[in-house]
């Protein structure tokens, strides 16, 4: 799953989950003078969660709004802010461990509402083949 607009790039990839739903996911990261990846965990369930926030978000186009996923390691968040002409401004937050222990690849970048059918889509294809 790609997670992209105007200042990152990043590229979400999920393993199948394990007895317990953890899926081992590797994180890809381009940002304007980094790039890097790492690896960590993320819950089946919590995953779903990231569904509906990016639900919320589409059903959402046309007015002002604001949601926010991360995964309980915290190893990922994005924030999502939507203007009500359609400009998105999305923040981010990475670590190979969790954010308190650092180190941490904080930032925004700049979409539009046509960004998120195609995120919702990759994510819930994220979804259906990990059942």
């Amino acid at each position: 799953m790609e997670i992209k607009g105007h200042g990152l790039e990043c590229i979400l990839q999920f393993s199948k989950p394990d007895f317990e739903g953890w899926m081992r996911t590797t994180v890809n990261v381009v940002v304007p003078n980094f790039e890097g990846a790492f690896s960590c965990t993320v819950e089946k369930n919590e995953f779903k969660a990231f569904v509906e926030t990016l639900s919320e978000l589409k059903n959402s186009i046309g007015k002002e709004f604001e949601t926010r996923w991360g995964n309980m390691e915290d190893n990922i968040e994005f924030t999502f802010i939507l203007q009500k002409l359609g400009g998105l401004t999305v923040s981010y937050k990475f670590s190979s461990n969790n954010f308190s222990l650092g180190p941490t690849l904080e930032g925004e970048f700049e979409a539009d509402q046509t960004f998120v059918d195609k995120w919702l889509k990759q994510a819930e294809e994220v979804v259906a083949n990990s059942s």
